[in-house]
C-alpha cells in the first residue's frame, strides 16, 4: 500500500520526519519497506497483513498513527446539499442473496457532467499508482483509497428500469466487464443485475455497458459488503485482482458503507455540476450484532509482563475505536465494525501490547515453578531412532488418513470417519500404518528407488463403535536387495529373515524376559510360512511378515515388500533394558551339538522354552536343519550346538555329560523330540 504524508495530515498531525514516522509505524506492527520522494511529496510503502484491511487506507493509517503518538483524529465531516426529490424516486435496490451481500447503499446524483478530474485530485490518485479517469470514476477511487470501502458508479440511465437486483449468476450467463473482456458466469457468482441483465461482477469490477461515459448525466453510486469467500472465489476464478477485490476477500467494514456514499456525494460539489437526490437507498436486512469481549488486567500482565497502567489501556483502544465499560476485573470492550480480526482477548491485549509499545516490557527470565519435564516416551523413541538409522532405515512421516477400502483390507477394527474429507483415498483415520506405509515405499519403487528401508512412529485411530483410543505403533517397510552386487560376491534380496532380525535386534533394546516368534497369528494381508509375531511376557508386541503380492500388485508394486508393525503401547512400559556389567570368563566355554529328530510344527522358540534356564547353559543355537528320506516321515532333523560356560573353573567330562543328558531329557519329556541315530 502507498500512503501520502500530505494526506494523512488532513486527519492527524504529523510533525515527525517521514523515517521517524516510519520507524513507529513499524514497531507498531504497520510495516514500513520504504520511503519515496516526489517534489515535496513524502510516500510510504507498507506491507499491511491481510488479516488488517481496516488500515489499508488513509483514515485507517491515520487512526494507528493517533493511537501511537496520542493525537487527536479528525475524521471529515459530510455536508450534503440535497435536492427535494427523494432517490428512492429515481432507482430502486433489490438484495436477493442476503448471504452473498447483506448490505447494499445507493446514492444518485442527478445533471452531472462528466470532465476531468482537477490537479489536487488527479495528483493524489497518481502518487498511489491509479489512473485518472474522469472526476466521477476519480472520486470513487478517492475515497475508495481515502476510507477503505470499495465503491462503484452506474450511468443509471443504462440501467433496465433504473433498478438493481443483487442475485447469483446463472448458469451460462455472459457479462462484458470494463476491460473489454465476454467473461461466462457460473452460478457461484455473484453479480448485480439490472431487471434484464448483470451489469457488474459483485465486488470484482464493473459492466462495460453501464460505466461511465461523456454522455453521463444520472449517476447511482453503489456501496456494497459482500461476503469475502465470494470474492475470493470469482476473483480467482476469473484470474481477476482488483482493489475492490482486494479489500472485499479480506473483510470490508459493513458500516462505513454508507459512509463512503455520503461521502462521495458531499465531494460531488467540488468535481461537478448537478445534484444529489434526498436520501439514501439501504437495502440492509441483517444487521450484524457488535462484538463484545471481556479484558482482564490480570490476563494483560501475564501475556505482555508487564504492568501496564489502567488510563494508558484506556487511551489506546479508544483511539482505535474500541468501546470500553469498566467491569470488575477490568473491561467490557465493543469491537468496532471496521476490526473484523478481532475476535478474543488475546486479540486486544495485542492491540494494547503494540501500541503501548513492545519497546517498553522489560526484559525479564520467566519465573519456572518447576523443571521442565522431557516428553513421554522421549528416551525410548531416541532409542528406537538410533537403532534402526544404524540398521539402514530411513525415517519417513505419513497422513493419518486412508482410504476406506484399506481401512477394511487391513483392519477388522471400525474406522474413524472424516466429516470432510479432502478425498477418497482420506476419507477415514488409519486404524492400520500397514497403507501409509506401503504408499510410501510405493513413491520410492516408482521413481527407480528400488533398495528402500523405511521407518515410520506414529498413532493409529480407534473408535468407530464409541470405544475411541489411539496406540501408538512403530512400522518398518523394506524392500530390495538385502545386500548389493559387488565384485566379490553377487546381490541378495531382502529374506523374511533379514526383516526379523532387524525387529529382534530392535525388541532386544527393551526389559522383555521371554521374548519369542510365533509362525501364527499374522494379519492375512501377509504370506503364509513368511509371516510371524513376536510375543513376551507382556501380550503381542509386533506382527511382521512379506505382504500378499496381490495387495503390492494393486499398487503397482512388482516385488517383494515386507512390513513390520510394533504395538509401541505393549513394548514401551517394558522400559530399555540397562546394560549391565558381567566379568570375562577365565576359562574357555565347552560346545556340544545334537543331532536331533523334531515333530513337524515344532519351532525353535519351543525348544529353547523347553530346555529352559540351565545352569551354566550360555547358548542354544540351531546350527542346521534338514528335511528329506533320511528324517522319518512327520519329522524333520534339526543340528542343535549348546555352550556351557563357568567363570573360575573347567568343565569335567562327567559334568558335561551330565548336562547333555538333562537337555536331552527335557526335550524327550516335554515335546517328544529324540536323538538321531
Amino acid at each position: 500500500m502507498r500512503a501520502l504524508i500530505s494526506w494523512l495530515q488532513d486527519y492527524v498531525d504529523i510533525p515527525e520526519s517521514p523515517e521517524a514516522l516510519a520507524e513507529r509505524l513499524t514497531l507498531a506492527g504497520m510495516a514500513v519497506d520504504g520511503i519515496e520522494r516526489d517534489g515535496d511529496e513524502a510516500i510510504l510503502e507498507l506491507d499491511i497483513t491481510s488479516n488488517r484491511p481496516d488500515a489499508m487506507n488513509h483514515i485507517g493509517l491515520a487512526r494507528e498513527i493517533s493511537a501511537i503518538f496520542d493525537r487527536p483524529l479528525r475524521i471529515p465531516e459530510i455536508e450534503i446539499a440535497e435536492d427535494e426529490r427523494e432517490a428512492s424516486t429515481a432507482a430502486s435496490i433489490k438484495i436477493e442473496d442476503a448471504d452473498g451481500c447483506p448490505r447494499y447503499v445507493g446514492r444518485v446524483m442527478a445533471g452531472v457532467e462528466v470532465r476531468p478530474s482537477p490537479d489536487w485530485l488527479r495528483r493524489r490518485l497518481e502518487l498511489c499508482g491509479i489512473r485518472s479517469i474522469n472526476n466521477i470514476a476519480d472520486l470513487t477511487n478517492y475515497v475508495l483509497l481515502e476510507c477503505g470501502h470499495p465503491t462503484h458508479a452506474f450511468d443509471l440511465e443504462t440501467l433496465n428500469q433504473h433498478a438493481i437486483i443483487v442475485r447469483r449468476a446463472g448458469e451460462g450467463e455472459e457479462l462484458r466487464t470494463l476491460d473489454g473482456i465476454e467473461r461466462k458466469l457460473s452460478a457461484d457468482d455473484l453479480v448485480i443485475a439490472d431487471s434484464y441483465q448483470p451489469v457488474a461482477l459483485a465486488g470484482v469490477m464493473g459492466g462495460l455497458e453501464t460505466e461511465i461515459s461523456d454522455k453521463t448525466r444520472n449517476v447511482l453510486i453503489e456501496a456494497a459488503w459482500f461476503q469475502p469467500g465470494t470474492i475470493r472465489r470469482t476473483s480467482r476464478r476469473f484470474g481477476m485482482h482488483t482493489e475492490a477485490s482486494h479489500r472485499f476477500e479480506r473483510g470490508a467494514d459493513i458500516e462505513s458503507a454508507g459512509w463512503a456514499a455520503d461521502r462521495i456525494a458531499s465531494l460531488l460539489g467540488d468535481l461537478s455540476t448537478g445534484v444529489v437526490l434526498k436520501g439514501r437507498i439501504d437495502a440492509y436486512p441483517g444487521k450484524p450484532v457488535p462484538t463484545s469481549l471481556i479484558l482482564r488486567r490480570l490476563r494483560i500482565r501475564q501475556i505482555v509482563g508487564a504492568d501496564i497502567p489502567d488510563a494508558d489501556v484506556e487511551r489506546v483502544l479508544g483511539a482505535l475505536g474500541f468501546g470500553l465499560e469498566p467491569s470488575e476485573q477490568g473491561w467490557i470492550v465493543s469491537v468496532p465494525s471496521w476490526r473484523l480480526d478481532v475476535e478474543r482477548e488475546i486479540d486486544v491485549i495485542e492491540e494494547v501490547a503494540r501500541v503501548w509499545g513492545y519497546d517498553r516490557v522489560p526484559a525479564t527470565l520467566p519465573v519456572i515453578g518447576r523443571p521442565p519435564q522431557p516428553p513421554r516416551r522421549e528416551a525410548e523413541d531416541a532409542a528406537l531412532r538410533e537403532t534402526l538409522r544404524a540398521l539402514g532405515y530411513d525415517e519417513t512421516i505419513s497422513y493419518s488418513f486412508i482410504s476406506e477400502e484399506d481401512a477394511q483390507r487391513f483392519s477388522s477394527e471400525p474406522a474413524v470417519q472424516l466429516r470432510n474429507p479432502f478425498s477418497e483415498l482420506a476419507a477415514v483415520m488409519r486404524t492400520s500404518s500397514a497403507p501409509s506405509m506401503l504408499a510410501a515405499l510405493a513413491y520410492n519403487i516408482h521413481r527407480n528407488q528400488s533398495d528402500v528401508r523405511l521407518f515410520e512412529i506414529g498413532r493409529l485411530y480407534k473408535g468407530g463403535n464409541g470405544a475411541y483410543s489411539e496406540p501408538g505403533v512403530l512400522t518398518l517397510g523394506a524392500t530390495g536387495a538385502e545386500r548389493p552386487a559387488s565384485l566379490q560376491e553377487p546381490a541378495r534380496a531382502l529374506s523374511f529373515f533379514d526383516l526379523k532380525a532387524d525387529v529382534e535386534t530392535l525388541l532386544r533394546r527393551f526389559d522383555l524376559a521371554q521374548l519369542r516368534f510365533e509362525d501364527r497369528g499374522a494379519p492375512a494381508y501377509y504370506v503364509p510360512g513368511r509371516s510371524a509375531r513376536a510375543a513376551s511376557e507382556r501380550g503381542v508386541l509386533a506382527c511382521l511378515g512379506e505382504l500378499d503380492p496381490a495387495v503390492c500388485e494393486q499398487r503397482k508394486i512388482r516385488q517383494p515388500v515386507f512390513l513390520a508393525e510394533i504395538f509401541l503401547d505393549v513394548l514401551v512400559p517394558a522400559g530399555l533394558s540397562r546394560p549391565q556389567y558381567r566379568e570375562l570368563p577365565r576359562v574357555p566355554a565347552v560346545e556340544r551339538d545334537f543331532s536331533l529328530l523334531i515333530p513337524e510344527g515344532i519351532p525353535f522358540t519351543e525348544i529353547r522354552n523347553a530346555v529352559g534356564p540351565m545352569e551354566h547353559l550360555v547358548s542354544l543355537e540351531p546350527v542346521e536343519i534338514f528335511r528329506g528320506k533320511q528324517a522319518a516321515e512327520g519329522f524333520y532333523s534339526m543340528l542343535l550346538r549348546a555352550t556351557w560356560q563357568r567363570n573360575e573353573s573347567s568343565f569335567t567330562s562327567e559334568e558335561i555329560h551330565a548336562y547333555a543328558e538333562q537337555l536331552v531329557g527335557e526335550l524327550a519329556r516335554k515335546l517328544s523330540i529324540q536323538m538321531r541315530g
